[in-house]
């Protein structure tokens, strides 16, 4: 599977990353030469809008992609035409959309005192970070989510023009 270091530009195709299993490292005030030795070192694809840092990229040996668009649909797209990105719904593993970390899930009791409590009454299935916490469920949202993930699979015109 396909590991990944995203430039600090792309937050929230960072956060559909891992929401889809990816490995998805995040840079925020890391240098960009350290985030190409690291990319370098884990054998991971440097994610930039920076034609600049895609080109350090190339004479360092290092995968890049350039992503062109702001559109989250188009940047999903242009992975998944461009690297034949997996894009499962369900998605098989899914990582902390904040620190990047393996979920767990997690029984209703026991996480119920850290939920809301009309959450609680509503959801069943939870999932909870190995590392800092954080809580997840398939709430409203998911229908977003999936709508993103639908309309960069089957092309951008899916639920009319971006």
């Amino acid at each position: 599977m396909n590991k990944f270091y995203a430039d600090s530009m792309l937050g929230k195709l960072t956060r559909f990353l891992r929401f889809l299993g990816y490995d998805t490292f995040y840079r925020r005030e890391e240098s960009v030469e350290k985030m190409l030795e690291t990319s370098s070192e884990d054998n991971r694809i440097v994610l930039s809008k920076s034609k600049d840092i895609v080109n350090k990229c190339s004479k360092l040996n290092v995968k890049s992609l350039f992503i062109l668009s702001n559109d989250i649909i188009h940047q999903l797209k242009a992975l998944y035409d461009t690297l034949h990105l997996e894009m499962a719904l369900p998605p098989r593993n899914t990582r902390c959309s904040m620190c990047n970390n393996v979920l767990v899930e997690k029984n209703k009791q026991e996480i119920i005192k850290f939920i809301p409590k009309g959450t609680a009454n509503h959801y069943d299935r939870f999932w909870q970070c190995s590392a800092c916490g954080k809580i997840y469920w398939i709430g409203s949202h998911w229908r977003d989510i999936e709508k993103t993930i639908i309309e960069a699979k089957v092309g951008c015109n899916y639920a009319g023009k971006r």
